[in-house]
């Protein structure tokens, strides 16, 4: 086992930013030629939170979605799906993930550049790196796409699939913004309950101002917001219960057209910092093209004119909740 300290350098794209970030003396361990980080340092540079802890796995989150992590053993889970990682290492009761680990479950890249003792990790990654059990279905489902879009830009890729291969993600374009036709199609009126609305936006317009932190811990202990989590907070206190993260609150409610979005209705976006194709926003209507959401600090919760091509080119899709 060889084990050194190494400067972390993390190369980010997020909201309207590129990002440098440089983390000095993180501890690398290397055991059988596999290269391990201490999951708690992980966590910090990528802005995770650990929301449970029991005696058989982590489920940690920044927001947008679930990670489920054994605590001994091979399978993890991303909202309801299983797929294979190399077990913790522990080294003096602290737990190391694997670089292939750390691609598999938080959508990076990972270098090691040993002559300057230096990991570059690069958010959104390009590539995920493959384990014994994958298949195209597999795959499919941990990038959000399908298997023709993933055999797109992977040729050669079949079935079985060697682990260690390094599969291109095949990241959907942020679309165009809506075409003037598909804009003046007819309203549909949309029955919700509409009483609670007000008292939810009237909440959120309250909350103005409070920071945002990606993975934020819950409110008011933590006293921060990120975009799932004030959701979450502003409907809860209204009696509406709605899951943690931006992933599964889209799939609450019922579905609805952009036309059809009235005060009170989610918004969901996708996010720069991530190549997989998942939900990485939401935010709350409250009219005349505008939402209440918080993506950074300053300002942390905020009204954000959301018809701006930069958010009609990531928007998905809108839920009725109410």
């Amino acid at each position: 086992m060889k084990q050194f300290d190494i400067k972390l350098v993390l190369f980010q794209r997020d909201y309207f930013v590129r990002r440098r970030r440089v983390f000095n003396r993180v501890h690398l361990i290397n055991q059988n030629n596999i290269n391990y980080l201490p999951f708690s340092s992980v966590l910090e540079i990528l802005e995770y939170d650990i929301l449970r802890s029991n005696r058989k796995d982590l489920s940690v989150t920044d927001g947008s979605q679930f990670l489920t992590i054994p605590k001994q053993g091979a399978i993890a889970r991303r909202e309801g799906v299983s797929f294979e990682i190399d077990p913790f290492l522990i080294v003096n009761k602290q737990r190391y993930l694997s670089f292939s680990s750390i691609n598999r479950l938080f959508n990076v890249d990972l270098v090691l550049i040993i002559k300057s003792k230096q990991v570059t990790i690069r958010q959104p990654g390009r590539f995920l790196i493959t384990a014994k059990g994958d298949t195209l279905k597999l795959l499919a489902r941990l990038l959000n796409t399908t298997v023709k879009q993933l055999l797109s830009v992977n040729k050669n890729l079949k079935e079985p699939i060697t682990p260690g291969t390094k599969v291109r993600i095949p990241t959907i374009r942020f679309n165009n913004a809506p075409s003037s036709q598909a804009s003046r199609k007819k309203k549909v009126k949309i029955k919700q309950n509409q009483e609670l609305a007000p008292a939810i936006i009237a909440l959120g317009r309250q909350l103005r101002g409070t920071p945002y932190m990606f993975g934020a811990g819950p409110y008011p202990r933590s006293k921060k917001f990120d975009c799932s989590s004030y959701i979450q907070y502003i409907f809860g206190r209204n009696g509406v219960a709605l899951p943690r993260t931006s992933r599964a609150q889209a799939g609450a409610g019922r579905r609805i057209n952009q036309n059809q979005i009235e005060p009170g209705d989610l918004i969901f976006f996708r996010r720069d910092r991530y190549s997989d194709n998942r939900i990485g926003h939401v935010g709350l209507d409250i009219g005349n093209g505008q939402m209440l959401n918080t993506y950074k600090s300053p300002p942390g919760v905020t009204v954000t004119f959301w018809k701006d091509p930069y958010w009609l080119t990531r928007y998905v899709t809108a839920r009725e909740v109410l």
